[in-house]
């Protein structure tokens, strides 16, 4: 899967040591903000990103909307500055794309979210089927993307 992931980043002109870096871009076409990458931010990018490549959700600002919804469904990152930045995209996902944004939470509650069960760097060995299974077990997995 770590290849997936290298893959899913380079395709999406994500830097590949988020985790690093002072700062992080939003692209909302035409327009780019640059924000702190907090420390939450900076735990959290790399369960995130997975979570993009596990559910399929692209990496637009409508994929945004659908991950904010199934994360808060499957389990939001434990932080309250991610809630209060999270939070927000589900209302504007619920809002733009109604039926959309309720059923990537109705499928986060049939899965399991990466930011409290699995460690990544083992995740990051398994092949992509395997990891999906982990996330959404039994459940429909969305088209092969990547890997």
């Amino acid at each position: 899967m770590g290849d997936a992931l290298r893959l899913f980043r380079n395709e999406n002109g994500l830097c590949h040591n988020e985790r690093e870096a002072r700062w992080w871009i939003i692209r909302a076409d035409p327009v780019v903000f640059p924000l702190p990458n907090f420390a939450w931010r900076r735990r959290a990018i790399d369960a995130h990103d997975v979570h993009h490549l596990l559910t399929g959700y692209p990496c637009t600002v409508e994929g945004e909307l659908l991950i904010a919804a199934w994360e808060f469904g499957a389990g939001r990152y434990p932080h309250w500055g991610a809630t209060l930045f999270c939070g927000p995209l589900v209302l504007a996902g619920l809002l733009y794309r109604p039926r959309s944004t309720l059923a990537a939470w109705r499928r986060g509650r049939r899965s399991r979210s990466l930011y409290r069960h699995v460690d990544l760097d083992r995740l990051g060995d398994l092949p992509l089927a395997a990891a999906r299974a982990l996330v959404a077990p039994g459940g429909p997995h969305p088209p092969v993307l990547y890997g």
